[in-house]
């Protein structure tokens, strides 16, 4: 059961929110006592001379409840709230400095909007009549997904796309008129046109339901899943991340495999079979008579307020690291600085993000800025009582053991492959 439930903490790990150590300004913390055991994150405010405060809003994307209502109840009191979700290829509006750029973002817009819109019609069992349904829609299936079929809908040129439906061959087609705005045309004046074909079947629904390997371990543990548990709705909030393109474009300049994106979705079939075998550990906490459960959130909490966890995955896949913590908070510092520099009479910036994401963003904000921490209020993402689970000290500390063995091996691998690297460059 040890090796099962870490790899699955460790796959959590990999996927966005990497625990790492910062001291004396930690980000997460554990606390013990004899029949409590917990994992707490800190929300961290910062203050710079004729700025806004700023808070740094460290989340967990599976957390109990109680977690959640208190980070949205800080939320509440902030102007702006940048979060961190990494958007889907052409929700962004479109835009370009060249007629090519402009062409190009476009369409990847109106498939955005076309898919958005296929999957919303299947939901509610009928075609949409306009973009306005297809954007009202689109929030019965994700707060987020309406606000970026909004901001999609617009092609580069500023015009909002005609939606033509066709009820008796069930599709649905997206027209831009290129730069003109006019019926037909050349080169940057000719039409866009983007259409699809709404099937309504059950099995084409249930495949649009399925779960996510995060959603599975919130479930297994007995958890909320952030996307869940958060309103993504407020007019005060924005997606401040990349989206899938570019982070697929930044992995393979990295030198790295973007295949890694389908196990953080749950695309990949060992991502299935993981996502498979969480949901059958409730049904083997019914038949040992519980304290599965337990021991898994146990062993995640041991796992997320280790010192060096984020060695151990630099270790595993460096390139990896680098765009999903070190660039995707690149879109976030242009995001405040540009808030900074267009909003007026601001009072307070909230940075909703993974804790892993907080040493780096911590480190930039005081560099660019001038930005200083504080005050620190720290929530307890999950608890469990040691008592009720399966494991005892001596099967907890072979675990810490080998987690430390990992992380050393992996951090000695990296001096190494630097150490070749830099005679390779020598020589």
């Amino acid at each position: 059961m040890i090796p099962l439930v870490t790899s699955l903490c460790l796959s959590m790990l990999l996927q966005d929110s990497v625990a790492q150590a910062e001291k004396p300004q930690g980000w997460t913390r554990k606390i013990e006592s004899e029949n409590n055991v917990s994992l707490e994150l800190v929300s961290r405010r910062y203050q710079a001379e004729g700025k806004p405060d700023l808070w740094l809003v460290g989340v967990a994307h599976i957390a109990e409840a109680s977690f959640y209502e208190e980070v949205s109840g800080l939320l509440d009191e902030m102007d702006i709230v940048l979060y961190e979700s990494v958007r889907p290829t052409g929700s962004r509006p479109p835009a370009g400095l060249t007629d090519e750029e402009r062409i190009e973002t476009t369409i990847e817009s109106m498939n955005f909007v076309a898919d958005v819109s296929m999957r919303s019609a299947i939901e509610a069992g009928a075609l949409p009549e306009d973009i306005e349904e297809v954007i009202a829609s689109a929030a019965l299936i994700d707060d987020r997904l309406s606000i970026w079929v909004e901001d999609a809908s617009v092609d580069a040129w500023g015009r909002p796309y005609s939606l033509q439906v066709d009820n008796k061959n069930n599709t649905v087609t997206f027209w831009s008129f290129g730069s003109d705005g006019k019926v037909g045309g050349e080169g940057s004046a000719k039409d866009l046109v983007v259409s699809r074909t709404i099937v309504f079947r059950e099995d084409a629904i249930e495949e649009d339901k399925e779960k996510g390997i995060q959603e599975d371990m919130a479930g297994m543990l007995g958890l909320e899943f952030q996307l869940e548990a958060l309103s993504y709705a407020n007019p005060n909030w924005f997606c401040s991340d990349l989206t899938i393109g570019e982070v697929e474009e930044k992995l393979i300049e990295q030198g790295a495999d973007p295949a890694i994106l389908d196990t953080i979705t749950g695309e990949a079939f060992a991502a299935k079979i993981a996502s498979g075998m969480m949901k059958l550990i409730p049904l083997l906490d019914a038949l040992v008579g519980g304290g599965i459960r337990e021991s898994a959130r146990l062993l995640m909490i041991e796992i997320l307020s280790m010192d060096g966890t984020d060695q151990l995955l630099e270790g595993i896949e460096p390139e990896l690291a680098k765009v999903i913590i070190v660039d995707r908070n690149t879109e976030v510092l242009s995001d405040i600085a540009a808030t900074l520099e267009i909003v007026e009479d601001l009072s307070s910036i909230g940075v909703l993000y993974g804790a892993g994401h907080m040493k780096d963003l911590a480190e930039r904000l005081h560099t660019l800025f001038g930005y200083v921490p504080v005050e620190d209020r720290w929530i307890v993402s999950m608890h469990v009582n040691p008592n009720d689970s399966l494991l005892n000290e001596s099967d907890l500390n072979r675990m810490r053991f080998m987690l430390q063995y990992q992380m050393h091996k992996a951090s000695e691998a990296k001096k190494s492959s630097e150490t070749g690297a830099t005679e390779a460059e020598e020589n």
